[in-house]
């Protein structure tokens, strides 16, 4: 089954966008190349279109819209979506991680899910009162192979100072966690970074945020109260790495950060 067969519209304004741009390209017999060269882009971003691994940006959608007589139909569709809850989100984040051959993210109050221990992730839900806490618990432990997977995925994460010195559960727990830290920082493909070795302002504090890097599309993920907002929109990516940038302009290095992280284990003894 091809990607654009698996689309689900009745859950995703994005996947609505993609299955309608397929239809209505098909309708007029119009080839994937045809349409690229309307929409002034190549074969194989048509193809992502329409198979929902990138989000039809709102300028090619008034073109279609201007070509094919459509009266402002996917412009409003695109709007729309971009204001709209996926319902989906969190399926969609997880095939995308699964994909990512990159991933950067900043994380200001919790350790990072894909280098989580076991009881440090209980301790998180069970904060949270998830009654569910035991699945999800496997869940993220699961996601975590793909950091040791045949081609691992390369992890570059960066985390502000209070994600490193709050506790979760009591000392053993936090201390089995921030040993696991500094033993997965030593593998070749993560990367970790803290925000300061002092509870200090930087520029891009905020949400937490993710930017995801696959052989097929890029996704960008942010925070948004207790629940997470996903685009494909290159814009908004694009966005997402530079504050990733900025954030990293204002933080230790990877060896002062070790430091850090090495001294916080020691003062929990």
């Amino acid at each position: 089954m091809s990607r654009a067969d698996s689309l689900r519209p009745d859950f995703s304004l994005w996947h609505l966008i993609a299955v309608e741009l397929r239809r209505q390209r098909q309708l007029r017999k119009i080839s994937g190349a045809a349409l690229a060269v309307i929409l002034d882009c190549d074969r194989s971003t048509v193809a992502r279109y329409e198979s929902g691994d990138v989000q039809l940006p709102i300028a090619r959608a008034r073109i279609l819209d201007r070509e094919w007589g459509l009266l402002g139909f996917f412009e409003n569709l695109v709007k729309h979506a971009k204001n709209a809850q996926d319902l989906d989100w969190w399926e969609t984040f997880k095939e995308y991680e699964r994909r990512a051959n990159l991933i950067k993210t900043y994380e200001p109050s919790l350790i990072p899910g894909l280098l989580q221990r076991e009881s440090y992730a209980r301790a998180v839900f069970t904060s949270s009162r998830r009654m569910d806490a035991d699945d999800a618990v496997a869940e993220r432990l699961a996601r975590q192979e793909i950091l040791t997977r045949q081609n691992p995925c390369k992890l570059m994460a960066i985390l502000d100072t209070a994600a490193v010195l709050r506790v979760f559960g009591d000392v053993d727990v936090m201390s089995d966690q921030l040993s696991y830290l500094l033993e997965a920082s030593e593998r070749p493909n993560v990367y970790l970074r803290v925000t300061s070795d002092r509870l200090i302002g930087y520029g891009g504090v905020g949400g937490g945020f993710t930017v995801m890097q696959t052989p097929t599309g890029d996704l960008g993920f942010a925070t948004v109260g207790s629940t997470g907002h996903i685009s494909l929109d290159p814009a908004d990516i694009q966005e997402q790495a530079i504050r990733y940038d900025q954030i990293g302009m204002s933080s230790l290095t990877v060896e002062a950060s070790r430091a850090f992280i090495a001294k916080t284990l020691d003062s929990l003894s």
